[in-house]
Order: structure tokens, then sequence, then C-alpha cells
């Protein structure tokens, strides 16, 4: 298997398991607040991913000059969930999952602006079909849902979210292990919450077995596996082609809301999803990215 098909596989992993969020629903349902869903959502992460480097016998030193970097990119990652999350309260979910898919166009023009990326008329045409793909996904929003205040805190958190992208491959965290990468950066970012919540005092428990099961869901699925995987898949086929693929994301999100909520897809939903997939078949058939600069080899093996 190629570096590029691996890659891809990697990064629509990583979408697809993103888009398992919206089971947070489930949680605020029975009176758990944003800020302690997060928090569970992160600190279960880690202990998870701790567990797997100690099974195998990874170790968790980094050097001293990469802390900052990690606690930037924690930070810019755990910003950006609590900006989305924020958005919620303000503007329709289907509006804000909108406009947070304006991310894959903000990291190809970072790419092209800071780094000089030349994207293929193959990546071009994939980042245009994905950007028509999510309008007709959230096609049924109502307009009088939007405000500017919304507007500009889901914005803030794709920004963010495109910088933590490019971030991990053109920073020299990208010669951490990813493991190693995301157990750290999950780490710094649960602070955020931890602040929030008056350390840990005003953590709302999780009081039944559903509960529980849901929390841990969201610890694994859009956390621990997708974080890990879209830090591999960005070393292997670059930030623009991985942030194209997380528009496999809103398509598990709708996928999820019709499984679990019973929610019934529209004609441009339907529609939505099979020009994102048609998006994603660009990419993954495409020729492989080049490298910014010749990929290292990471010590202590690949996650």
């Amino acid at each position: 298997m190629t570096d590029n098909t691996k890659g891809c596989i990697l990064g629509a992993v990583s979408a697809a398991s993103y888009g398992i969020n919206p089971i947070a629903v489930l949680l605020y349902n029975d009176g758990v607040g944003v800020d302690s869903v997060l928090f569970y959502r992160y600190i279960l992460a880690v202990a998870a991913l701790g567990l797997v480097m100690l099974a195998r016998k990874e170790s968790f030193a980094v050097r001293l000059r990469e802390l900052p970097w990690l606690a930037g990119a924690g930070l810019l990652f755990s910003f950006s969930s609590l900006a989305l999350f924020e958005s919620y309260k303000h503007i329709d979910v289907s509006i804000a999952s909108t406009l947070l898919f304006v991310y894959p166009a903000m990291v190809t023009l970072i790419m092209m602006i800071f780094f000089g990326e030349k994207p293929t008329p193959a990546k071009i045409a994939a980042l245009a079909l994905v950007l028509l793909g999510v309008v007709l996904l959230n096609g049924g929003s109502d307009v009088h849902a939007v405000n500017a205040f919304g507007v500009a805190i889901v914005l803030l958190s794709a920004l963010a979210y495109a910088i933590y992208i490019v971030a991990c491959r053109e920073s020299r965290l990208s010669a951490l292990p990813s493991i190693k990468f995301s157990f750290w950066s999950l780490l710094f970012g649960s602070t955020i919450y931890i602040v929030r919540l008056d350390f840990c005092t005003e953590l709302q428990p999780l009081t039944s077995v559903p509960a529980v099961a849901c929390a841990l869901a969201l610890a694994l699925l859009p956390t621990l596996v997708s974080i890990t995987t879209l830090a591999r898949a960005i070393h292997l086929i670059g930030p623009s082609a991985t942030a194209i693929l997380g528009a496999l994301e809103p398509v598990t999100a709708v996928l999820l809301g019709i499984l679990l909520f019973s929610e019934r897809p529209t004609l441009p939903a339907i529609a939505g999803m099979l020009i994102i997939l048609a998006a994603v078949t660009l990419i993954v058939a495409g020729k492989p990215a080049q490298k910014a600069f010749p990929r290292q080899e990471k010590p202590g093996g690949n996650a």
C-alpha cells in the first residue's frame, strides 16, 4: 500500500470518527453541560492513550523545546472544540456545521501563502465540490437562525482547526510519533476545561451507565481515534488533502442523525453527500501530495 493510499484511508477514518460528535446531545439531554462533556472527552482520551503507550512501552519523554509547541497545538485543538460548541447557543447547528467546513479552504490558503504549496487541479476541484456539498448537506437551515456573533465564533473555530492541521505538518512536532503527539496535545488541551470548571469544582458527574458509555464513546472515537489518525494522515498526504477529506465528517453526522435520532434526510442533503463522496474520490485517485520537506523517520515507530 502506498503512502498516498494509506494517508487517504487514515484521513477518511479521522473524519468519519470525528463526525460521531453529535452523540454529545445524549449527554446534554442528561443535563451535563458543555465544559463537563468536553472535560470527560479529553481526560478519558488522555487516559486511554496513556494506557496504550504503557502497553506498547512507548516513551512519554519530549524535549523541553517541544513543550511550547505541544501546548500551542493542544490549546488550538481544544479552543476549536469549545468555540464550535459555544456557537450552537447562538446559531442553528446545521449552519454552524456548514460554516465550520470552510477550514479546508483556510488550510489550502495557509499552505499557499506561507509555504508555497501549489494545489493540483484535482485538489482545487475537490475543494469546490466539498464546499458545494456541505452547503447542500445543510440546506434545510433557517436563515433567521444566523447572527453575527455566532458566525464569528464558528469561523474562529474553523481557523483554529486549520492552523492546528498545518502546525501538525510544518512545525517540529512532525518528528514526533503520532501517539505521543496526540497524548501531549490532548493533555494540554484539557487544561482549558479544568480552568473553566474552576479546577473541577464545578464538574458535573455522570450519573448513569448510558452517560458513562456515551462519554467513553466520545473519548475513544471522535477524540482518540480521530486525532491520532489525523496526525498520521497529515504526515503522509499533507494538510490540504487531509483537510478536504475532513468533509466526510458532516456525512457521518447526518448518517448518525438518521440512525440514532430518526432524522429524515432531504433531497439536497442526499445530493450533498454524493457530491462530497465524489470530492473524496478525486483526492484518493489523485497524485500523491508533494512533500513540503523530505519525510523524516519518526523515533519509536509510527502510531
